[in-house]
């Protein structure tokens, strides 16, 4: 489920970017003499001579905002998905003063925060979310006491609530994950019924009818949901599609999508789509270098994870990645190269660490190291549990029973 996770975390960091109405701050819609209302229409020659892009108009319709701010939203997503975390920090400083009281700069300053550490999937800025966080939910909490813009102001706490939603599941506090996860879809409904035309929303039915059905049939203790996997990628495609601000992680959800039923040659085309368009994000480029080592491309994988490297050489996710992909390609020496670098890191999770103690266990076995293989699969379980390091252990046991390997089990 780790695909769903990076998933749904991408897409609801996303969602958190563009939900910064204040009632009090923010122009509703007006139309200007002989304005086409782009909902009905699909005549590009509607737009023609007005300032702004459709989709500004077509958001600013569904949502009754105006639609320079629109465009402002959608300029400053632009700079986050293509990785200038920078930029996108001051231009939505920026936005903030031009719309004041937009609770802008705690939102997107807790999403950049989490975008980093989605690039490692790790909490390195777990401080600096979480203080980015709450000042977010408090500065929205104060917007929604005042009456208008509910659909807009209950989409960004659904990106808010739902980001805290993920970011607490992957510290495997499920409970409090669950909580927030009720909280969200609240606010979900909250925004349809005050927006019901805003299509974006389509992305949290998706991702919903799909990954409920996948989790109802993997457990026996959940009671059955039906199979409405077809539906909910058919309501992520109408967001890739016609979404005013969450096309690009409708792909990716698509593709986390494909991943789990394994069509992993329409999960390489979801994501390099994105990668055309933004060549720099390196969530996205995890993702693709994934699919290609899993569907066998090594060069083309690695030539992702130089692509990484290069726009991001601090990133240290990629060195493991690097190592998984040598690994699989039958380079057990380089693939410890890579993984004992990655080993080196000054911060690594607990699970990080203990997965790449498994890999490198799988180099060293692939090399008739057994004595050396056995302490790194026994170095994995003992800083976390890996289920996989145990399982290699109990093989090793019995080949050495069996008499077809000899090892010290010290």
């Amino acid at each position: 489920m780790n695909h769903w996770i990076m998933g749904s975390a991408l897409a609801l960091s996303t969602l958190a970017t563009v939900g910064v109405a204040s009632a009090q701050s923010l122009p509703q819609l007006t139309l200007e003499a002989g304005w086409v209302n782009p909902a009905l229409t699909t005549d590009v020659e509607a737009f023609r001579g007005l300032p702004f892009e459709p989709e500004a108009y077509r958001g600013a319709e569904q949502l009754g905002l105006n639609p320079e701010f629109v465009h402002d939203v959608r300029a400053g997503l632009e700079l986050l998905y293509l990785r200038d975390y920078r930029g996108t920090r001051r231009h939505f400083e920026g936005v903030e003063e031009k719309w004041p009281g937009s609770a802008i700069a705690p939102v997107m300053d807790a999403v950049v925060w989490q975008a980093l550490m989605l690039e490692n999937f790790d909490f390195q800025y777990d401080g600096q979310y979480e203080t980015s966080s709450r000042l977010a939910r408090e500065s929205l909490e104060a917007a929604m006491a005042t009456p208008g813009n509910e659909g807009w102001e209950h989409f960004l706490m659904v990106g808010v609530t739902g980001i805290e939603a993920i970011h607490t599941v992957r510290k495997e506090k499920y409970m409090a994950a669950l909580s927030l996860a009720f909280e969200a879809m609240d606010h979900v409904s909250k925004s349809k019924a005050a927006s019901p035309e805003f299509v974006d929303l389509k992305l949290a039915d998706g991702m919903y009818h799909f990954w409920r059905t996948v989790m109802t049939e993997d457990s026996s203790l959940l009671p059955d949901f039906g199979d409405f996997k077809e539906q909910g990628l058919e309501e992520m495609g109408v967001v890739e599609t016609d979404g005013i601000f969450l096309s690009m992680p409708a792909t990716l959800s698509i593709a986390f999508a494909n991943i789990e039923q394994r069509k992993l040659k329409q999960a390489n085309t979801n994501v390099r789509r994105i990668s055309r368009a933004y060549p720099d994000n390196v969530i996205n480029n995890l993702v693709l270098g994934q699919v290609q080592t899993y569907r066998r491309r090594y060069d083309d994988a690695l030539e992702t994870w130089d692509r990484i490297a290069a726009v991001a050489p601090d990133n240290k996710r990629v060195r493991y990645w690097r190592g998984v992909t040598l690994l699989r390609s039958g380079n057990s020496p380089a693939a410890m190269t890579e993984l004992e670098t990655y080993l080196q890191s000054e911060y690594l999770e607990d699970w990080h660490r203990a997965a790449a103690h498994y890999r490198l266990g799988q180099a060293l076995y692939r090399q008739d190291r057994y004595d050396e293989a056995w302490q790194a699969y026994k170095e994995a379980d003992r800083i976390d549990n890996h289920k996989g390091a145990r399982a290699a252990m109990d093989r090793m046991r019995k080949r050495k029973r069996d008499g077809a390997i000899d090892f010290a089990t010290r």
